[in-house]
């Protein structure tokens, strides 16, 4: 009887062996490095989150995100993405305003960074090839929104009507066939004169 038992249990190992390395692998953890201006809380960044989850990438299991905050100085960016790519990230998240997307590839030469374009056209910079298919190691989406700076200026004016001393800001336009920057274009809000 023993004999028997002992040639049950053999054949069972033998047969659950091979088996035995693909039931404990684990998947990959995906190191995913963000630098923003904005606080992790901020609605882009919690809505983000969400759809991760949602698509399976949970913080903590097989996700793991690398999130600086620069405390809302954009000038911290660049160094924000040096610092990501020292924590030896899988995937680089660019996204806002040009800086992000020029941080990141002046970091890292190697590593994915999914863009997100916004006031920038991405092609007509030369980041990438085209919009369909980019190329090389950006890839990401491209939100044009250039033609609204000019509402932007009117809501601010709108907006700002009450402050002194006058506010002075500008807007840059892009040139789409040159690939470069106009010039800025600016304007002043006075409290008492200026009109909408």
């Amino acid at each position: 009887m023993r004999r028997r038992e002992f040639i049950t249990v053999l054949g069972g190992v033998a047969t659950a062996w091979p088996l035995a390395p693909l039931a404990q692998t684990t998947p990959k953890t995906l190191r995913l490095g963000m630098v923003s201006h904005n606080p992790r809380t901020a609605p882009f960044t919690v809505s983000f989150e969400r759809r991760l989850r949602e698509l399976g990438y949970v913080e903590g299991q097989n996700l793991v995100i690398e999130f600086i905050d620069t405390r809302g100085q954009v000038s911290r960016i660049e160094e924000g993405m040096r610092e990501v790519v020292r924590r030896n990230v899988d995937i680089i998240l660019a996204g806002g305003p040009e800086v992000s997307l020029k941080s990141a590839l002046a970091a890292t030469s190697t590593l994915p960074i999914v863009m997100i374009a916004i006031d920038y056209d991405p092609f007509a910079l030369g980041y990438v090839k085209s919009l369909a298919r980019p190329g090389g190691q950006v890839t990401g989406i491209y939100f044009q929104q250039t033609e609204l700076a000019a509402k932007r200026l009117q809501l601010s004016k709108r907006h700002c009507l009450g402050l002194r001393p006058p506010l002075r800001f500008g807007t840059a336009f892009q040139s789409t066939s040159g690939g470069r920057c106009g010039r800025p274009r600016w304007g002043s809000i006075y409290s008492s004169s200026a009109s909408t």
